[in-house]
């Protein structure tokens, strides 16, 4: 069975079948015994394109970089497991195994983060972040960014160090066959080779991998017995994997990513008024019946360091590098609705409503985009290590590195029928620097010189003070000027072009402050965005250009007590945008209320508690799947309303397990929730959840 694994692992290339995900499901099932349970953007314009930057720990902006695992670089950890990502060989993280975090028991990636997203109702559907984040933008961007918190970048990969095999596997489902599974391995060999692979899944419809082409039709058929039948029903699945060829001068990093998404968008629920009380019995009907969406995207990379010199122990010889990095990436993008009926008139009679002026054929409508890019990268950088002690030296992290390279990147695009070429030359420099333990810096920068993003730049930097027993202060700042996305400036539909834009750059300028004083339990963050010629979707679905300044002021806070056993975690966010085409609830809270302790003899560490979720009244945005935007619709706000969750958590020595019943109010009265404009959140499921970590 392992043989066969491995051999699939390495043979394995994400085609429509999916036949990749099924073999690691089957895998992890037999793993824990699981077979009976089985059967039972970031948006565009909000943000920018994570997925363009070669440095994630450098992604300088109001907040620390958000990510699904995010624990794991935060918690204390017992494990001493360390890994790196292979952008930096000397900045190394804790694998946390030790704690039953706040995290744990989310187990949709929407909320398996300090801030939360919206999804669309389900798992594993076009997410929109519920507070704005200034993320990082370089070079060319397609712009469809709306299932980026499902997707595995080759800078995500992890590398470990260490003699042991490392895996740590978590599954979750429900009744409604909705389920996540992500599976990490690391492992040395001889020689100097490590080995490194990372797969997540999450779906929510119950069909087989085989079937995945034809699951419009058979869900279809079974959807007339499910009460949310306007939510979108899919799946997601990505595979990273990384090869480190370590030697005393040479470091090799090849990494391969694949992400897939198909998903059957039913345009949120078909009714005259969205925010009304619904009768018990009563089914909420889908807007679209046969509308439906993929992506997949392709990454292979290979990454070269020459050390030059060696740096001593004692951190008063630096050490220098040399790198050289050629990756390939090819995406493609599809969303079509040929329509149910072949009663074109009546048809389009419902449909345009929906469409509106996307609809440019009688005979159905379709959105078609592929992207293949070449991209080199050159890069010297040095770097010393930071020492403690008199006697006897120790290595306790870097003093300092600096790092200045160019970028080329070429990229083909073909979009229904026009083919275009796209050409970036990127200057780009950071300097870190630790001058000692109560001051660290950090900063990134880089400047198109030639090609289609000339003149486009970012500076970024954080200076992080070291309070001693008061805590901490993080200062941050990023300027950056980014041209539109290309959807955002062009379009065509069913092979006829839909609007062409002359927009201006986009002007972003992010200031933020964060106090943390550990033995309070509190963090508080203020951050201030100004945004010029800031691009958005408006009521139309159509691309615009707003013509005024857009300044955002944001207070976040995170405050927990303890009174014992008693616990109470919080986050709330208070933000206001000045203007109205930016769609952000002005208040957004998170808390967990819970018991926690150890039982059976102080060998089991449980939780047992709530998770509660409110946001304040909002015009949230909707969503457009044939161009996978959220747009700013103009017919109601979704209104106020707190969703809890009880929860059950425990962990005895590496594993954990969790139960949970979310929305648990939900079936107890005749209101339907929201979050995203016309598409309601579920009423209460219950959901169970493994986690397992080991090294052998």
């Amino acid at each position: 069975m392992h043989k066969r694994l491995t051999v699939n692992i390495l043979r394995i290339k994400i085609k429509r079948t999916c036949k990749a995900s099924r073999v690691l499901r089957v895998s992890f099932v037999l793993l824990f015994f699981l077979n009976n349970q089985l059967q039972a953007q970031r948006p565009p314009g909000v943000g920018g394109d994570p997925s363009n930057s070669n440095y994630p720990s450098q992604n300088a902006g109001a907040f620390p970089k958000d990510s699904t695992e995010k624990e794991d670089e935060e918690a204390v950890d017992t494990s001493h497991i360390n890994y790196f990502f292979a952008d930096n060989l000397g900045r190394f993280y804790p694998e946390n195994d030790s704690l039953l975090n706040n995290n744990f028991q989310q187990f949709d990636p929407a909320r398996r983060r300090q801030l939360d997203y919206f999804n669309l109702g389900n798992n594993a559907t076009a997410a929109y972040p519920s507070v704005y984040q200034p993320l990082m933008h370089r070079g060319l961007d397609v712009g469809m960014h709306q299932f980026d918190i499902y997707q595995i970048k080759n800078s995500d990969i992890r590398f470990y160090q260490q003699t042991k095999a490392f895996t740590d596997a978590f599954y979750s489902a429900n009744q409604q066959a909705n389920s996540n599974i992500n599976i990490r391995f690391g492992r040395n060999f001889a020689n100097g080779l490590n080995f490194s692979v990372d797969w997540r899944q999450n779906s929510n419809f119950s069909v087989t991998d085989a079937e995945v082409p034809t699951f419009a039709k058979r869900l279809n058929d079974t959807a007339q017995t499910w009460l949310y039948q306007g939510l979108p029903r899919g799946k997601t699945a990505a595979l990273g994997m990384g090869f480190w060829w370590h030697q005393e001068k040479y470091d090799g990093f090849f990494t391969f990513t694949a992400n897939l998404l198909s998903q059957l968008d039913k345009g949120g629920i078909l009714a005259d008024s969205v925010f009304r009380k619904r009768a018990p019995s009563q089914t909420l009907q889908p807007v679209l019946t046969n509308a439906q969406t993929r992506h997949e995207r392709y990454e292979v990379s290979f990454l070269q360091y020459f050390k030059l010199n060696r740096g001593d122990s004692t951190g008063t010889k630096r050490s220098y590098l040399a790198s050289h990095q050629i990756a390939y990436k090819s995406a493609y993008f599809q969303a079509s609705d040929p329509f149910a009926t072949t009663d074109i008139a009546a048809q389009l009679t419902s449909d345009s409503l929906f469409y509106n002026s996307l609809l440019n054929d009688p005979r159905g409508v379709r959105f078609y985009f592929t992207e293949k890019q070449i991209e080199n990268n050159f890069n010297i950088s040095t770097t010393r290590v930071r020492t403690e002690g008199d006697s006897v030296k120790k290595i306790v992290g870097q003093n300092d590195w600096l790092e200045v390279g160019i970028s080329h990147s070429y990229h083909l695009v073909y979009q229904e029928v026009i083919k275009q070429n796209y050409n970036n030359v990127i200057l780009r420099g950071r300097w870190n620097f630790t001058p000692n333990d109560n001051l660290k810096v950090e900063t990134y920068a880089h400047f198109n010189i030639l090609g289609y993003n000339i003149g486009d730049y970012r500076l970024g930097g954080e200076l992080f003070f070291n309070l001693k027993n008061l805590g901490s202060l993080n200062v941050k700042a990023v300027s950056q000027l980014y041209e539109p996305t290309l959807i955002q400036s062009e379009l065509y539909l069913t092979q006829r072009p839909v609007w062409e834009n002359d927009f201006k750059k986009t002007l972003e300028t992010n200031l933020s402050g964060t106090l943390a004083i550990p033995r309070l339990g509190f963090a508080g963050t203020v951050a201030y965005t100004l945004l010029n010629n800031y691009v958005y979707f408006d009521k139309t679905t159509r691309a615009a250009q707003a013509g005024t300044p857009l300044s955002i002021l944001q207070l976040i806070v995170n405050q927990n007590f303890t009174l014992g056993k008693i616990h109470l975690d919080n986050t709330i966010a208070f933000q206001k945008p000045s203007e109205n085409f930016l769609r952000l609830p002005d208040i957004s809270t998170k808390s967990s209320l819970y018991l926690e302790g150890k039982i059976f003899k102080k060998a089991m560490l449980t939780r047992l508690g709530f998770d509660v979720r409110y946001n304040s009244t909002w015009a949230a945005p909707a969503y457009m799947p044939l161009t996978g935007q959220f747009f700013t619709q103009e017919t109601g706000n979704v209104k106020a309303h707190p969703i809890f969750d009880v929860f059950l958590s425990i962990k005895v020595s590496s594993f954990r397990f969790f139960a949970k019943m979310d929305n648990l109010f939900g079936g107890f009265n005749s209101d339907t929730y929201y979050q995203i404009y016309n598409y309601p959140v579920p009423e209460g499921q219950f959901r169970f959840g493994i986690r397992w970590q080991f090294s052998n």
